[in-house]
């Protein structure tokens, strides 16, 4: 675990784990399901396999019975659920996209 915490990918346990990982409002966090190790991966339902900002409201509506990780960076986020998860079966939320978006037009 600390070698994965310096490369900034956390596993989060539990809900008091994700609560107070939330409340340090830095990076990002995963939540959905991770596919069989061999075989067909099962099709992909809506509102699962999302990436949050810490701070997102929408991470309150995770189930349980997901798993959940913190990243430091989208970056090392990207790189890990594209091996993990599979390309194109991740998402951003679409509150933090649109936060996202917005904080790109503000700047320029």
């Amino acid at each position: 675990m600390i070698v994965q915490e310096q490369l900034g990918v956390r596993s989060i346990e539990s809900s008091d784990d994700l609560s107070e990982t939330r409340l340090e409002a830095l990076g990002y966090i995963f939540h959905g399901h991770f596919p069989p190790a061999e075989g067909k991966r099962p099709a992909v339902r809506a509102g699962c396999n999302v990436l949050h900002f810490a701070r997102c409201a929408k991470l309150e509506k995770a189930a349980d019975t997901e798993a959940k990780i913190w990243f430091r960076t989208i970056g090392i986020a990207k790189i890990h659920l594209d091996q993990v998860i599979g390309e194109n079966r991740w998402k951003w939320c679409k509150v933090c996209e649109r936060d996202i978006t917005q904080k790109n037009i503000n700047e320029r």
